[in-house]
């Protein structure tokens, strides 16, 4: 189990947080060990729950669970589940990418000032170049302590992160809706985050 991730389980009366908790994101499914018979029952005879997953205090994620049936470990659930948010978003993970990043910075912070130039560029405050981008790579990894080969793959992986944020996702998930997609950062990084730990699990 990794301690790293908790999820909350809660509707209009209850609340509660499962043992153990997996998600499988091309079924849009899982499965749910409780700490308690009374827990697993509680989950099944209501069935449909929010469910909040946070990763440390780096991001968080809402989703809608809905409770299918029981294993006959009486502890053990089968659900299905929907995203809060856009599920556009899980095709623009890119594994190699989102690893090579997040070995050296944190996902969170890379995220949000891609968005602040994005915020600052629509303002008016910030033109895009390349300088600017250049700027910004050698900002991130110069305090890094990075033999030539690594620094490279990490500032490429910057470059094609900042790229799909930008011209991708704020485009093909979002419409150019940028206060939109800046609501749903948290769940962004929450989401790439786990699909990261489960393609390393593989």
């Amino acid at each position: 189990m990794n301690h790293k991730y908790a999820h909350i389980l809660y509707n209009d009366k209850e609340y509660l947080t499962p043992k153990k908790a997996t998600f499988d994101h091309r079924t849009k499914a899982g499965f749910m060990t409780t700490w308690s018979t009374d827990h697993a029952s509680l989950l099944l005879k209501e069935k449909y729950w929010n469910c909040l997953s946070a990763f440390g205090l780096e991001s968080a994620m809402r989703r809608k669970i809905s409770f299918e049936r029981k294993h006959s470990d009486t502890n053990l659930l089968y659900f299905k589940y929907e995203l809060e948010v856009p599920d556009s978003l899980e095709g623009y993970f890119d594994a190699t990418v989102v690893g090579a990043v997040s070995r050296h910075l944190s996902i969170r912070e890379t995220t949000e000032e891609v968005y602040k130039m994005l915020r600052d560029y629509a303002d008016g405050s910030l033109k895009f170049n390349d300088q600017i981008i250049s700027s910004w790579l050698g900002e991130k990894v110069s305090s890094l302590y990075l033999e030539n080969r690594e620094k490279s793959e990490l500032e490429n992986a910057l470059l094609k992160y900042g790229e799909t944020i930008v011209s991708k996702i704020l485009w093909n998930v979002y419409n150019g809706d940028l206060p939109r997609m800046g609501k749903d950062l948290s769940s962004m990084v929450y989401l790439y985050t786990e699909m990261l730990d489960l393609a390393l699990s593989v």
